[in-house]
Protein backbone atom coordinates (compact mmCIF):
# COMPACT_ATOMS: atom_id res chain seq x y z
CA UNK A 1 0.00 0.00 0.00
CA UNK A 2 3.41 2.31 -0.28
CA UNK A 3 2.23 5.91 -1.77
CA UNK A 4 -1.61 4.73 -2.42
CA UNK A 5 -3.82 7.66 -3.31
CA UNK A 6 -6.38 8.24 -0.78
CA UNK A 7 -9.70 9.34 -1.31
CA UNK A 8 -9.98 13.30 -1.30
CA UNK A 9 -10.31 14.44 1.97
CA UNK A 10 -12.76 17.59 2.91
CA UNK A 11 -10.50 20.04 4.19
CA UNK A 12 -11.11 19.66 8.11
CA UNK A 13 -11.65 22.15 10.38
CA UNK A 14 -9.26 22.68 13.10
CA UNK A 15 -10.23 20.82 16.55
CA UNK A 16 -14.03 19.80 14.88
CA UNK A 17 -15.56 17.69 17.60
CA UNK A 18 -18.79 17.55 19.68
CA UNK A 19 -20.92 20.54 20.50
CA UNK A 20 -19.71 22.63 23.33
CA UNK A 21 -22.31 21.57 25.36
CA UNK A 22 -22.33 17.54 24.79
CA UNK A 23 -21.15 14.82 27.06
CA UNK A 24 -17.67 13.48 26.64
CA UNK A 25 -17.63 10.78 28.21
CA UNK A 26 -17.40 8.90 25.30
CA UNK A 27 -15.07 10.30 22.88
CA UNK A 28 -13.21 8.29 20.21
CA UNK A 29 -9.60 9.24 20.94
CA UNK A 30 -6.69 7.71 18.34
CA UNK A 31 -3.41 6.96 20.19
CA UNK A 32 -0.07 6.37 18.89
CA UNK A 33 2.92 5.20 20.69
CA UNK A 34 5.01 3.23 18.25
CA UNK A 35 8.28 2.91 20.14
CA UNK A 36 8.89 -0.08 21.39
CA UNK A 37 11.23 0.65 24.08
CA UNK A 38 8.93 -1.37 27.05
CA UNK A 39 9.43 1.65 29.52
CA UNK A 40 7.68 4.38 27.25
CA UNK A 41 4.61 1.91 27.31
CA UNK A 42 4.71 1.42 30.79
CA UNK A 43 4.52 5.16 31.16
CA UNK A 44 1.47 5.72 29.38
CA UNK A 45 -0.81 2.18 29.25
CA UNK A 46 -2.13 3.42 33.02
CA UNK A 47 -3.21 6.69 31.55
CA UNK A 48 -4.95 5.05 28.50
CA UNK A 49 -6.46 3.19 30.64
CA UNK A 50 -7.68 5.27 32.55
CA UNK A 51 -9.41 7.01 29.64
CA UNK A 52 -10.75 4.21 28.97
CA UNK A 53 -12.66 4.00 32.78
CA UNK A 54 -14.03 7.45 31.88
CA UNK A 55 -15.90 5.78 28.61
CA UNK A 56 -13.84 7.27 26.28
CA UNK A 57 -12.95 4.68 23.18
CA UNK A 58 -9.61 3.88 22.35
CA UNK A 59 -7.57 3.06 19.49
CA UNK A 60 -4.17 2.38 19.76
CA UNK A 61 -1.10 1.86 17.37
CA UNK A 62 1.41 0.22 19.49
CA UNK A 63 3.92 -2.37 20.13
CA UNK A 64 2.50 -4.42 22.08
CA UNK A 65 -1.26 -5.42 21.95
CA UNK A 66 -3.06 -7.20 24.56
CA UNK A 67 -6.10 -9.42 24.69
CA UNK A 68 -7.04 -8.00 28.29
CA UNK A 69 -7.90 -3.98 27.56
CA UNK A 70 -11.36 -4.31 27.48
CA UNK A 71 -14.02 -3.76 24.69
CA UNK A 72 -13.64 0.07 24.38
CA UNK A 73 -9.39 0.23 24.05
CA UNK A 74 -8.58 -1.53 20.57
CA UNK A 75 -4.86 -2.46 19.72
CA UNK A 76 -3.73 -1.93 16.30
CA UNK A 77 -0.40 -3.89 16.71
CA UNK A 78 2.74 -2.56 15.44
CA UNK A 79 5.31 -5.65 15.92
CA UNK A 80 7.74 -4.35 13.38
CA UNK A 81 8.98 -1.89 15.66
CA UNK A 82 11.09 -4.21 17.85
CA UNK A 83 13.46 -4.93 14.72
CA UNK A 84 14.14 -1.46 14.46
CA UNK A 85 14.82 -0.86 17.99
CA UNK A 86 16.97 -3.74 18.16
CA UNK A 87 19.03 -2.73 15.20
CA UNK A 88 18.93 0.86 16.99
CA UNK A 89 20.40 -0.37 20.45
CA UNK A 90 22.98 -2.25 19.05
CA UNK A 91 24.43 0.96 17.65
CA UNK A 92 23.33 3.18 20.48
CA UNK A 93 26.57 2.68 22.83
CA UNK A 94 28.86 3.53 20.32
CA UNK A 95 30.57 7.18 20.44
CA UNK A 96 29.76 9.47 18.02
CA UNK A 97 30.25 12.88 17.22
CA UNK A 98 26.69 15.29 18.07
CA UNK A 99 25.68 15.56 14.54
CA UNK A 100 26.67 12.05 14.11
CA UNK A 101 24.35 11.32 17.24
CA UNK A 102 21.19 13.40 15.89
CA UNK A 103 21.47 11.82 12.68
CA UNK A 104 21.44 8.41 14.01
CA UNK A 105 18.18 9.25 16.57
CA UNK A 106 16.60 10.63 13.35
CA UNK A 107 17.09 6.95 11.03
CA UNK A 108 15.34 5.59 14.07
CA UNK A 109 12.87 7.94 14.07
CA UNK A 110 12.28 7.82 10.21
CA UNK A 111 12.02 4.04 10.74
CA UNK A 112 9.25 4.26 13.78
CA UNK A 113 7.30 6.74 11.58
CA UNK A 114 7.04 4.91 8.40
CA UNK A 115 6.38 1.68 10.07
CA UNK A 116 3.36 3.52 11.42
CA UNK A 117 2.05 5.08 8.40
CA UNK A 118 2.61 1.96 6.25
CA UNK A 119 0.77 -0.30 8.53
CA UNK A 120 -2.08 -1.77 6.46
CA UNK A 121 -4.60 -1.77 9.29
CA UNK A 122 -3.60 2.13 10.10
CA UNK A 123 -4.40 2.44 6.12
CA UNK A 124 -7.34 1.05 6.61
CA UNK A 125 -8.13 3.22 9.28
CA UNK A 126 -7.48 6.86 8.01
CA UNK A 127 -10.34 5.34 5.54
CA UNK A 128 -12.65 3.89 7.55
CA UNK A 129 -12.72 5.67 11.01
CA UNK A 130 -13.32 9.29 12.46
CA UNK A 131 -11.99 10.65 15.93
CA UNK A 132 -12.79 13.48 17.98
CA UNK A 133 -8.66 13.71 19.39
CA UNK A 134 -5.31 12.23 19.03
CA UNK A 135 -2.60 11.33 21.63
CA UNK A 136 0.49 11.34 20.12
CA UNK A 137 4.02 10.22 21.57
CA UNK A 138 5.42 13.32 19.79
CA UNK A 139 9.28 12.89 20.08
CA UNK A 140 9.99 13.77 16.50
CA UNK A 141 8.01 11.91 15.01
CA UNK A 142 6.69 14.67 12.92
CA UNK A 143 5.32 13.12 9.84
CA UNK A 144 2.79 11.59 12.47
CA UNK A 145 1.13 14.99 13.33
CA UNK A 146 -0.68 14.70 9.92
CA UNK A 147 -2.90 12.00 11.46
CA UNK A 148 -4.33 15.08 13.38
CA UNK A 149 -5.27 17.29 10.38
CA UNK A 150 -6.39 13.95 8.68
CA UNK A 151 -8.82 13.56 11.21
CA UNK A 152 -9.97 17.13 11.96
CA UNK A 153 -8.86 16.71 15.87
CA UNK A 154 -6.39 18.39 18.14
CA UNK A 155 -3.51 16.39 19.16
CA UNK A 156 -2.34 16.04 22.61
CA UNK A 157 2.23 14.84 22.75
CA UNK A 158 3.29 13.06 25.23
CA UNK A 159 6.76 13.10 26.03
CA UNK A 160 8.33 10.57 28.56
CA UNK A 161 11.67 12.47 28.85
CA UNK A 162 10.26 15.75 29.72
CA UNK A 163 10.97 18.16 26.95
CA UNK A 164 13.68 19.75 25.09
CA UNK A 165 14.32 22.85 22.83
CA UNK A 166 12.68 21.20 19.83
CA UNK A 167 9.35 20.77 21.95
CA UNK A 168 9.79 24.44 23.20
CA UNK A 169 10.34 25.49 19.68
CA UNK A 170 6.41 23.22 18.68
CA UNK A 171 4.80 24.86 21.94
CA UNK A 172 6.38 28.47 21.65
CA UNK A 173 8.06 27.51 25.25
CA UNK A 174 11.14 29.94 26.42
CA UNK A 175 14.63 28.26 26.63
CA UNK A 176 16.73 30.21 28.90
CA UNK A 177 19.91 28.38 27.55
CA UNK A 178 21.79 29.77 30.30
CA UNK A 179 20.45 27.19 32.82
CA UNK A 180 19.02 24.99 30.80
CA UNK A 181 20.92 22.14 29.70
CA UNK A 182 20.62 19.90 26.48
CA UNK A 183 19.84 16.12 27.84
CA UNK A 184 22.92 15.56 25.09
CA UNK A 185 25.71 16.94 27.77
CA UNK A 186 24.41 15.55 31.17
CA UNK A 187 25.06 18.95 32.43
CA UNK A 188 22.60 20.00 35.34
CA UNK A 189 21.44 23.72 35.81
CA UNK A 190 24.06 24.84 37.67
CA UNK A 191 26.71 25.36 34.73
CA UNK A 192 30.34 27.01 34.28
CA UNK A 193 30.52 29.50 31.75
CA UNK A 194 32.66 26.72 29.38
CA UNK A 195 29.68 24.56 29.82
CA UNK A 196 27.12 27.22 29.06
CA UNK A 197 29.12 28.18 26.22
CA UNK A 198 29.16 24.25 24.97
CA UNK A 199 25.24 23.93 25.70
CA UNK A 200 24.23 26.76 23.43
CA UNK A 201 26.36 24.98 20.64
CA UNK A 202 25.07 21.70 21.83
CA UNK A 203 21.40 23.37 21.12
CA UNK A 204 22.04 24.94 18.32
CA UNK A 205 23.44 21.64 16.51
CA UNK A 206 20.16 20.29 17.43
CA UNK A 207 17.78 22.95 16.26
CA UNK A 208 19.90 23.27 12.60
CA UNK A 209 20.18 19.42 12.43
CA UNK A 210 15.96 19.57 12.97
CA UNK A 211 15.66 22.10 10.27
CA UNK A 212 18.13 21.10 7.59
CA UNK A 213 17.87 17.18 7.88
CA UNK A 214 15.65 16.09 10.01
CA UNK A 215 12.47 17.71 9.08
CA UNK A 216 12.72 17.45 5.34
CA UNK A 217 12.97 13.76 5.62
CA UNK A 218 9.95 13.40 7.94
CA UNK A 219 8.53 15.46 4.88
CA UNK A 220 9.15 12.78 2.62
CA UNK A 221 7.21 10.90 4.36
CA UNK A 222 4.42 13.00 4.59
CA UNK A 223 4.53 13.02 1.20
CA UNK A 224 4.74 9.49 0.66
CA UNK A 225 1.97 7.99 2.65
CA UNK A 226 -0.07 11.44 2.66
CA UNK A 227 -0.09 12.70 -0.68
CA UNK A 228 -3.86 14.55 0.29
CA UNK A 229 -2.45 16.74 2.49
CA UNK A 230 -0.47 19.57 1.30
CA UNK A 231 0.12 21.27 4.62
CA UNK A 232 3.69 20.69 5.72
CA UNK A 233 5.20 18.88 8.56
CA UNK A 234 6.61 22.11 10.00
CA UNK A 235 2.65 24.07 9.84
CA UNK A 236 1.25 20.77 11.13
CA UNK A 237 3.22 20.20 14.31
CA UNK A 238 2.23 23.63 15.30
CA UNK A 239 -1.29 21.85 15.40
CA UNK A 240 -0.07 20.18 19.23
CA UNK A 241 -2.61 21.41 21.33
CA UNK A 242 -1.18 20.31 24.87
CA UNK A 243 2.04 18.50 25.86
CA UNK A 244 1.98 16.36 29.03
CA UNK A 245 5.35 15.61 30.06
CA UNK A 246 6.51 13.46 32.36
CA UNK A 247 8.72 16.38 34.38
CA UNK A 248 8.17 17.67 37.79
CA UNK A 249 10.63 20.28 39.41
CA UNK A 250 11.19 17.77 42.80
CA UNK A 251 13.19 16.38 40.24
CA UNK A 252 15.33 18.85 38.78
CA UNK A 253 15.06 22.56 38.90
CA UNK A 254 11.78 24.77 38.20
CA UNK A 255 11.45 25.63 34.77
CA UNK A 256 9.43 28.59 32.58
CA UNK A 257 6.53 26.27 31.19
CA UNK A 258 3.57 28.01 28.49
CA UNK A 259 -0.23 26.85 30.32
CA UNK A 260 -0.28 24.02 27.90
CA UNK A 261 2.64 22.13 29.01
CA UNK A 262 1.94 19.94 31.90
CA UNK A 263 3.69 18.12 34.11
CA UNK A 264 2.51 14.69 34.97
CA UNK A 265 6.17 13.33 35.85
CA UNK A 266 5.34 10.01 37.27
CA UNK A 267 1.60 9.45 36.77
CA UNK A 268 2.24 5.52 35.99
CA UNK A 269 2.34 5.03 39.52
CA UNK A 270 -0.46 3.93 41.02
CA UNK A 271 -1.57 4.66 44.23
CA UNK A 272 -1.67 1.48 45.91
CA UNK A 273 0.86 -1.47 45.30
CA UNK A 274 -0.02 -5.23 44.39
CA UNK A 275 0.99 -7.50 46.84
CA UNK A 276 4.40 -9.59 45.84
CA UNK A 277 4.58 -12.95 44.71
CA UNK A 278 4.99 -15.32 47.24
CA UNK A 279 8.89 -16.20 46.68
CA UNK A 280 9.69 -12.49 46.26
CA UNK A 281 7.54 -11.97 49.64
CA UNK A 282 9.25 -14.68 51.87
CA UNK A 283 12.25 -13.57 50.60
CA UNK A 284 11.92 -9.75 52.16
CA UNK A 285 10.19 -11.15 55.07
CA UNK A 286 12.81 -13.56 56.49
CA UNK A 287 16.35 -11.61 55.34
CA UNK A 288 17.64 -10.28 58.72
CA UNK A 289 19.40 -7.44 56.62
CA UNK A 290 18.28 -4.18 54.25
CA UNK A 291 17.70 -4.77 51.03
CA UNK A 292 19.48 -3.23 47.56
CA UNK A 293 17.05 -3.57 44.62
CA UNK A 294 19.33 -3.17 41.47
CA UNK A 295 17.89 -3.04 37.59
CA UNK A 296 19.52 -1.53 34.79
CA UNK A 297 15.62 -0.98 33.48
CA UNK A 298 14.01 -2.86 29.96
CA UNK A 299 16.47 -1.32 27.42
CA UNK A 300 19.78 -2.33 28.96
CA UNK A 301 20.26 -6.21 29.97
CA UNK A 302 21.86 -6.62 33.21
CA UNK A 303 23.17 -10.42 31.11
CA UNK A 304 24.79 -8.38 28.53
CA UNK A 305 27.54 -6.91 30.78
CA UNK A 306 31.32 -7.95 30.18
CA UNK A 307 31.67 -11.01 32.24
CA UNK A 308 34.39 -8.93 34.28
CA UNK A 309 31.62 -6.40 35.52
CA UNK A 310 29.16 -9.58 35.93
CA UNK A 311 31.75 -11.15 38.28
CA UNK A 312 32.76 -8.08 39.86
CA UNK A 313 29.47 -7.44 41.21
CA UNK A 314 29.06 -10.58 42.34
CA UNK A 315 32.00 -9.96 44.45
CA UNK A 316 31.15 -6.92 45.69
CA UNK A 317 28.03 -8.42 46.67
CA UNK A 318 29.20 -11.34 48.41
CA UNK A 319 31.29 -8.52 51.02
CA UNK A 320 27.93 -6.47 51.63
CA UNK A 321 25.54 -7.03 54.70
CA UNK A 322 22.64 -6.70 52.59
CA UNK A 323 20.27 -8.95 50.52
CA UNK A 324 20.19 -7.78 46.70
CA UNK A 325 17.15 -8.37 44.54
CA UNK A 326 18.86 -7.88 41.11
CA UNK A 327 17.14 -8.01 37.57
CA UNK A 328 19.10 -10.28 35.67
CA UNK A 329 17.53 -11.92 32.36
CA UNK A 330 18.86 -15.11 32.94
CA UNK A 331 18.03 -17.55 34.83
CA UNK A 332 21.55 -18.55 35.76
CA UNK A 333 24.35 -16.35 37.16
CA UNK A 334 27.74 -18.26 37.32
CA UNK A 335 29.42 -16.79 40.53
CA UNK A 336 26.18 -15.87 42.47
CA UNK A 337 26.41 -15.03 45.92
CA UNK A 338 24.12 -16.86 48.28
CA UNK A 339 22.63 -13.07 49.30
CA UNK A 340 22.25 -12.29 45.90
CA UNK A 341 18.40 -12.99 44.05
CA UNK A 342 18.02 -12.48 40.28
CA UNK A 343 14.97 -12.79 38.34
CA UNK A 344 14.26 -11.79 34.66
CA UNK A 345 11.51 -9.48 36.12
CA UNK A 346 10.62 -7.68 39.22
CA UNK A 347 7.59 -5.71 40.11
CA UNK A 348 9.84 -2.86 40.75
CA UNK A 349 7.10 -0.13 42.23
CA UNK A 350 5.85 -2.83 44.81
CA UNK A 351 9.30 -3.62 45.35
CA UNK A 352 10.77 0.22 46.21
CA UNK A 353 7.26 0.81 47.95
CA UNK A 354 9.03 -2.09 50.64
CA UNK A 355 10.36 -0.14 54.15
CA UNK A 356 13.46 -2.82 54.32
CA UNK A 357 14.40 -1.44 50.59
CA UNK A 358 17.23 0.92 51.78
CA UNK A 359 18.95 1.62 48.24
CA UNK A 360 18.16 1.18 44.29
CA UNK A 361 21.28 0.84 41.87
CA UNK A 362 19.37 2.34 38.87
CA UNK A 363 20.47 2.95 35.04
CA UNK A 364 18.93 6.49 36.08
CA UNK A 365 16.06 5.89 33.56
CA UNK A 366 13.26 8.51 33.96
CA UNK A 367 10.35 6.23 34.98
CA UNK A 368 12.78 4.34 37.74
CA UNK A 369 13.95 8.18 39.12
CA UNK A 370 10.33 8.73 39.49
CA UNK A 371 9.59 5.70 41.47
CA UNK A 372 12.50 6.05 43.52
CA UNK A 373 11.35 9.31 44.35
CA UNK A 374 8.21 8.48 44.64
CA UNK A 375 8.77 5.76 47.66
CA UNK A 376 12.17 8.10 48.60
CA UNK A 377 14.87 5.94 47.96
CA UNK A 378 18.44 6.92 47.14
CA UNK A 379 19.86 5.90 43.81
CA UNK A 380 22.93 4.86 42.73
CA UNK A 381 22.72 5.48 38.92
CA UNK A 382 25.07 3.96 36.26
CA UNK A 383 23.69 5.41 33.35
CA UNK A 384 24.10 4.38 30.02
CA UNK A 385 23.04 6.62 27.56
CA UNK A 386 20.02 9.00 26.18
CA UNK A 387 18.76 11.10 29.33
CA UNK A 388 20.12 9.09 32.12
CA UNK A 389 23.16 10.85 32.63
CA UNK A 390 21.27 14.16 32.66
CA UNK A 391 18.81 12.30 35.56
CA UNK A 392 21.49 10.67 37.31
CA UNK A 393 23.19 14.35 37.02
CA UNK A 394 20.39 16.11 38.46
CA UNK A 395 19.83 13.39 41.29
CA UNK A 396 23.37 14.07 42.61
CA UNK A 397 22.59 17.64 42.42
CA UNK A 398 19.89 17.49 44.77
CA UNK A 399 21.64 15.09 47.06
CA UNK A 400 19.85 11.71 47.59
CA UNK A 401 22.08 9.47 44.95
CA UNK A 402 25.98 8.95 43.60
CA UNK A 403 26.90 8.02 39.93
CA UNK A 404 29.55 5.54 38.23
CA UNK A 405 30.22 5.43 34.70
CA UNK A 406 29.36 1.71 34.13
CA UNK A 407 32.54 1.73 31.53
CA UNK A 408 35.40 2.96 34.13
CA UNK A 409 33.77 1.26 37.03
CA UNK A 410 36.12 -0.23 39.65
CA UNK A 411 35.73 -2.97 42.53
CA UNK A 412 36.68 0.03 45.22
CA UNK A 413 34.29 2.07 43.34
CA UNK A 414 31.32 0.18 43.40
CA UNK A 415 31.58 -0.69 46.93
CA UNK A 416 32.78 2.34 48.76
CA UNK A 417 29.83 3.91 47.00
CA UNK A 418 27.01 1.39 48.12
CA UNK A 419 28.36 1.61 51.68
CA UNK A 420 28.55 5.69 51.37
CA UNK A 421 24.46 5.58 50.19
CA UNK A 422 23.64 2.84 52.65
CA UNK A 423 25.49 4.27 55.80
CA UNK A 424 25.28 7.90 55.44
CA UNK A 425 21.80 8.73 56.18
CA UNK A 426 21.81 12.05 54.78
CA UNK A 427 21.02 10.50 51.03
CA UNK A 428 18.06 8.41 52.80
CA UNK A 429 16.84 12.36 54.35
CA UNK A 430 17.38 14.19 51.20
CA UNK A 431 15.31 11.53 49.39
CA UNK A 432 12.31 11.79 51.43
CA UNK A 433 12.63 15.52 51.53
CA UNK A 434 12.00 15.55 47.49
CA UNK A 435 9.64 12.58 48.00
CA UNK A 436 7.62 15.16 50.28
CA UNK A 437 7.94 17.82 47.07
CA UNK A 438 6.84 15.64 44.60
CA UNK A 439 4.31 14.60 46.72
CA UNK A 440 3.49 18.22 47.60
CA UNK A 441 0.60 18.69 44.62
CA UNK A 442 -3.32 19.60 44.40
CA UNK A 443 -4.12 17.08 42.46
CA UNK A 444 -2.45 13.75 41.47
CA UNK A 445 -0.27 13.82 38.04
CA UNK A 446 -2.69 11.09 36.78
CA UNK A 447 -5.80 13.44 37.48
CA UNK A 448 -4.11 15.85 36.20
CA UNK A 449 -3.53 14.11 32.65
CA UNK A 450 -7.45 13.31 32.54
CA UNK A 451 -7.94 16.92 33.68
CA UNK A 452 -6.09 18.26 31.06
CA UNK A 453 -6.98 15.56 28.45
CA UNK A 454 -10.68 16.17 28.69
CA UNK A 455 -10.27 20.15 28.80
CA UNK A 456 -8.92 19.91 25.57
CA UNK A 457 -11.78 17.97 24.17
CA UNK A 458 -14.31 20.57 25.88
CA UNK A 459 -12.69 23.67 24.33
CA UNK A 460 -11.40 21.85 21.20
CA UNK A 461 -8.02 22.13 20.80
CA UNK A 462 -8.13 25.26 23.44
CA UNK A 463 -6.45 27.75 21.06
CA UNK A 464 -6.73 30.36 24.22
CA UNK A 465 -3.88 28.55 25.68
CA UNK A 466 -1.51 28.75 22.95
CA UNK A 467 1.78 30.83 23.19
CA UNK A 468 2.50 33.09 20.22
CA UNK A 469 5.27 32.40 20.26
CA UNK A 470 5.09 29.53 18.99
CA UNK A 471 4.51 30.73 15.05
CA UNK A 472 8.13 32.41 15.64
CA UNK A 473 11.33 30.65 14.86
CA UNK A 474 14.16 30.23 17.84
CA UNK A 475 15.63 33.82 16.59
CA UNK A 476 12.07 35.79 16.43
CA UNK A 477 11.09 34.34 19.94
CA UNK A 478 14.23 34.97 21.69
CA UNK A 479 14.34 38.64 20.01
CA UNK A 480 17.75 37.29 18.43
CA UNK A 481 16.63 39.17 14.90
CA UNK A 482 15.43 42.38 16.53
CA UNK A 483 18.76 41.99 19.10
CA UNK A 484 20.95 41.35 16.15
CA UNK A 485 19.69 44.73 13.87
CA UNK A 486 19.75 46.89 16.88
CA UNK A 487 23.93 45.23 17.70
CA UNK A 488 24.40 46.21 14.09
CA UNK A 489 23.08 49.91 14.52
CA UNK A 490 25.51 50.28 17.50
CA UNK A 491 28.46 48.64 15.46
CA UNK A 492 27.80 51.11 12.46
CA UNK A 493 26.94 53.78 14.67
CA UNK A 494 30.67 53.02 16.59
CA UNK A 495 32.26 52.88 13.32
CA UNK A 496 31.20 56.37 11.87
CA UNK A 497 32.10 58.08 15.30
CA UNK A 498 35.38 56.45 14.98
CA UNK A 499 35.35 58.01 11.42
CA UNK A 500 34.30 61.19 13.29
CA UNK A 501 37.04 61.65 15.72
CA UNK A 502 39.95 60.06 13.35
CA UNK A 503 41.20 63.17 11.16
CA UNK A 504 41.21 66.10 13.80
CA UNK A 505 44.94 67.02 13.54
CA UNK A 506 46.18 70.17 11.68
CA UNK A 507 49.10 68.77 10.08
CA UNK A 508 48.01 68.97 6.00
CA UNK A 509 49.99 65.61 4.83
CA UNK A 510 47.60 63.48 7.13
CA UNK A 511 44.44 65.52 5.69
CA UNK A 512 45.72 64.98 2.00
CA UNK A 513 46.73 61.74 3.04
CA UNK A 514 42.78 60.63 3.80
CA UNK A 515 41.03 63.09 1.10
CA UNK A 516 40.52 61.18 -1.50
CA UNK A 517 39.89 57.99 0.02
CA UNK A 518 36.57 60.42 1.92
CA UNK A 519 35.92 61.63 -1.20
CA UNK A 520 35.75 58.14 -3.16
CA UNK A 521 33.31 57.09 -0.15
CA UNK A 522 31.16 60.29 -0.90
CA UNK A 523 31.13 59.46 -4.74
CA UNK A 524 29.95 55.92 -4.21
CA UNK A 525 26.58 57.17 -2.35
CA UNK A 526 27.81 57.54 1.46
CA UNK A 527 26.91 60.58 2.98
CA UNK A 528 30.16 61.78 5.49
CA UNK A 529 30.36 64.20 7.93
CA UNK A 530 33.66 64.87 8.47
CA UNK A 531 35.46 67.14 11.46
CA UNK A 532 38.47 68.64 10.22
CA UNK A 533 40.66 71.14 9.70
CA UNK A 534 40.90 71.93 6.33
CA UNK A 535 36.83 72.80 5.82
CA UNK A 536 35.88 73.50 2.22
CA UNK A 537 32.65 74.80 0.07
CA UNK A 538 33.61 72.38 -2.68
CA UNK A 539 33.09 68.84 -1.30
CA UNK A 540 29.25 68.12 -2.82
CA UNK A 541 26.26 67.60 -1.04
CA UNK A 542 27.18 64.20 0.30
CA UNK A 543 30.37 65.47 2.40
CA UNK A 544 29.37 67.49 5.04
CA UNK A 545 32.79 69.60 6.97
CA UNK A 546 32.53 70.45 10.67
CA UNK A 547 35.32 73.00 10.85
CA UNK A 548 37.56 72.54 13.68
CA UNK A 549 40.25 75.64 13.07
CA UNK A 550 41.44 75.75 16.91
CA UNK A 551 43.72 72.49 16.35
CA UNK A 552 46.13 74.98 13.87
CA UNK A 553 47.17 77.12 17.14
CA UNK A 554 47.37 73.66 19.09
CA UNK A 555 49.46 72.55 16.10
CA UNK A 556 51.56 75.51 16.36
CA UNK A 557 52.32 75.27 19.95
CA UNK A 558 53.01 71.80 19.85
CA UNK A 559 55.83 72.35 16.65
CA UNK A 560 57.98 74.50 19.11
CA UNK A 561 58.16 72.60 21.37
CA UNK A 562 59.13 69.20 19.21
CA UNK A 563 62.48 70.53 18.07
CA UNK A 564 63.89 70.38 21.59
CA UNK A 565 65.59 67.58 23.13
CA UNK A 566 63.89 65.72 25.62
CA UNK A 567 64.23 62.25 27.68
CA UNK A 568 61.45 59.26 26.34
CA UNK A 569 59.19 59.61 28.88
CA UNK A 570 58.98 63.69 28.91
CA UNK A 571 59.05 63.54 24.77
CA UNK A 572 56.01 61.03 24.75
CA UNK A 573 54.41 62.80 27.35
CA UNK A 574 54.31 66.20 24.79
CA UNK A 575 52.05 64.08 22.45
CA UNK A 576 49.23 62.80 24.63
CA UNK A 577 49.13 66.55 25.93
CA UNK A 578 48.13 67.56 22.15
CA UNK A 579 45.90 65.02 21.74
CA UNK A 580 44.33 65.96 25.16
CA UNK A 581 43.30 69.91 23.76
Amino acid sequence: MRGEQLPNYPNFQKHQISDMGAPIENARILAVFPFSGPSQYILVKPYLKELTTRGHVLTVINGYPSEENGDNYKDIPLLEVHEIQKAYMEGAVLKRNVWSELTFVSDLLYNISEAVLRNAQVRRLLIDETFDLAIVEAVNTDALYSLGYHFGVPIIGVSSYGKDIIIDEIMGNPTPLAYIPSMATGFTHKMSYGQRLQNVVVQMLELLHNRWIHLPRQQNLLNLYMPHISKTVQTMRKNISLYLVNQHFSLSFAKPNVPNIIEVGGFQIPTKTKPLPKELRSIIDNTLYDIIYFSMGSNVKSKDFPSQILQMFNRVFSQLPYTVLWKFENHELPGKPSNVHINPWFPQIDILAEEKVKLFISHGGLLSTFEAVHYGKPILGLPIFFDQHLNVNNAKEKGFALGLDVTTITELQFKSSILELMVNQSYSEKAREISQIYHDQPLRPMDLAIYWTEYILRHRGAEHLQSPAKEMDFLQSNSIDTIGVLAIIVVLTTCVFIILLLFPFSGPSQYILVKPYLKELATRGHELTVINGYPSEENGDNYKDIPLLEVHEIQKAYMKGAVLKRNVWSGKGNLPDMVLK
